[in-house]
């Protein structure tokens, strides 16, 4: 199995469409990273404005579907939060830093070429016929499957590491310097004040945020094999990706609260990247969105697809 993975990665990375797309994320990332930084070395401070804790009765007036419960909760978070963000603000200038935040940007749309190559990673199998030849060598449709998907999931891994990669030489380039890697930010862990190293603190969130990236391109994946129409699975998948949260707070304001239990608030993870904006959604509305909670959905959203495009692919007559 793991030959056929070699093989097929070895075929795909020499494909024009995975090259293109190393090609566009690379421009992508030097425009993206040109503006952003010269942009963020005049910005001003975050100034933070701590909301005042609302009665019952005011809580309920101007969300009437939250849970007051929950909202004293999360405006304890909140509170602390605030006061560490605080803290943080006055520990060191914002405009001698450098800046990794708008790497996020780009990270999105890496979320559209996921979806691609996860879409047209088996369907092109069906298309071109050769899939009939894997089966016919006497190869077992579940190491088929398994040699396709991991193919899927390592090229995803290396179109996301590449961003990374490339976003860091763009910086190095854009500020003329490496202190980048040298650069130590404070961080409030237990209360206690504690300097980390900006770099490798921006790789492990970037890493984080590779999730639901992952995710939407596996998806596209399993659903490719139920679906066998790529114009079908890539506007699903893009019609989620882009209206995923959207939709999810819309029927917020009806009180359908159970879709905070699927996948849809979980395809970007970049909500988590400011505490504060998701400690007061979910003092708002009474919900319980985490990363440890999105982690938990979308890995199981993942192995329910696995399991029903494992099924269709090994019952379906590929003549």
């Amino acid at each position: 199995m793991f030959k056929l993975v070699k093989i097929l990665l070895k075929r795909e990375i020499k494909k024009s469409y995975f090259i293109s797309f190393l090609i566009i994320i690379t421009l992508f990332s030097f425009v993206v990273c040109s503006i952003s930084y010269k942009n963020y070395k005049f910005s001003e401070k975050e100034t933070i404005i701590i909301n005042d804790k609302l009665s019952e009765e005011e809580y309920y007036k101007q969300y009437p579907s939250g849970l007051f419960d929950r909202y004293l909760y999360y405006y304890e978070l909140y509170i602390k939060e605030s006061i560490n963000k605080i803290k943080l603000n006055n520990l060191y200038n914002d405009n001698e830093l450098f800046s990794f935040e708008n790497i996020y940007k780009v990270q999105v749309f890496l979320s559209i070429i996921s979806i691609i190559v996860g879409s047209v990673l088996m369907l092109n199998e069906y298309k071109n016929g050769t899939i009939k030849l894997f089966l016919n060598k006497g190869l077992p449709r579940f190491k088929v499957f398994m040699s396709f998907l991991m193919c899927c999931l390592i090229l995803l891994v290396i179109l996301n590491l590449f961003l990374f990669l490339v976003y860091t030489l763009s910086l190095i380039i854009v500020s003329h310097s490496f202190e980048l890697f040298k650069l130590k930010i404070p961080e409030i862990l237990n209360g206690e004040i504690e300097y980390v190293n900006y770099y490798l603190k921006s790789f492990s969130k970037y890493l984080i945020n590779i999730f639901p990236i992952i995710f939407i391109g596996l998806f596209s994946f399993c659903f490719s094999i139920l679906c066998l129409n790529r114009l079908i699975v890539i506007c699903v998948s893009f019609f989620l990706e882009v209206f995923g949260i959207v939709i999810f707070q819309w029927l917020l304001e009806y009180k359908i609260r159970f879709l905070m239990y699927t996948f849809l608030p979980y395809l970007d993870y970049t909500i988590f990247n400011d505490k504060l904006n998701i400690i007061l959604f979910n003092m708002q509305y009474g919900t319980t969105l985490s990363l440890y909670n999105g982690s938990f959905i979308l890995l199981f959203t993942l192995i329910l697809m696995f399991a029903l495009s494992l099924i269709r692919f090994v019952k379906r007559d590929i003549n």
